[in-house]
């Protein structure tokens, strides 16, 4: 895999994927994607990985889609590295942690709730602001940010595009903890693996699918539905004008 925006690194029975695009703030770019979803899909196939992290830097977990790159490879196909993605999240199996500083934007508030685990530090500042931006929400956070958080909260942060903190994160269950520095996360997210790692792998597996079966099929088919409705509207003149908007400010 690529060592430029996406590094994919294997320690024993854990692959991390760390988002390294330091001088966008880890904005996506479409061959960004496709590594993010090529490394799920090849940890969820090898049965020697037994876990995956997703982790950004100190300073930036994601802000969002580069959308510079977005408008010259818009996700109009359901073979474009974007839903690639948000279909490998749903597909894996395995369990899944993150650990989250400074912003996360769009797609990097919306994976967490593919996690299992997730830690984020006093820097962290989530937002989805689809609905400023012309847009619909992906990564069925449409259904799960109501099932997981609230349908109040899920308003106020999806419809409004209101931003929150790590705190306000935990309070609603977006995230499992709310730490002080960055360190910190990196050593939460070191315990919460060793221990997974010591369990039995098929204890950990069964568990996992048994608490996410009431969602199964239910994911993939919101993906699906939000997908439609997001490729629609990426091509109304609100959402051109808000991208134009945003690159020319």
């Amino acid at each position: 895999m690529s060592q430029s925006n996406i590094i994919k690194s294997i320690d024993g029975a854990v692959v991390t994927l760390q988002f390294n695009r330091a001088d966008k703030k880890n904005a996506i770019t479409a061959d960004m994607y496709q590594l993010l979803a090529d490394g799920l899909n090849d940890a969820n196939k090898d049965p020697s990985v037994k876990l995956v992290k997703i982790i950004g830097a100190d300073n930036a977990f994601c802000a969002g889609n580069d959308l510079s790159d977005f408008l010259k490879n818009p996700p109009h196909e359901d073979d474009n590295p974007v839903w690639q993605f948000l279909f490998a999240l749903d597909a894996f199996e395995k369990p899944l942690i993150a650990g989250v500083n400074g912003p996360a934007v769009g797609i990097g508030t919306t994976l967490l709730l593919h996690c299992d685990l997730v830690a984020a530090s006093s820097s962290a500042v989530f937002a989805l602001p689809f609905t400023a931006l012309g847009l619909s929400p992906e990564a069925a956070s449409s259904l799960l940010i109501p099932k997981q958080c609230g349908l109040k909260k899920a308003t106020e942060w999806l419809m409004l595009g209101e931003r929150f903190n790590a705190a306000e994160a935990e309070k609603f269950g977006l995230i499992n903890c709310a730490l002080e520095t960055p360190e910190q996360v990196s050593e939460q997210i070191e315990k919460w693996q060793a221990k997974l790692l010591k369990l039995p792998f098929e204890s950990v597996m069964a568990t996992r699918k048994l608490l996410r079966q009431v969602d199964d099929g239910n994911v993939k088919a919101r993906m699906t539905q939000e997908g439609d409705i997001f490729k629609r509207l990426l091509k109304s003149d609100a959402a051109q004008a808000a991208f134009q908007a945003f690159l020319n400010r």
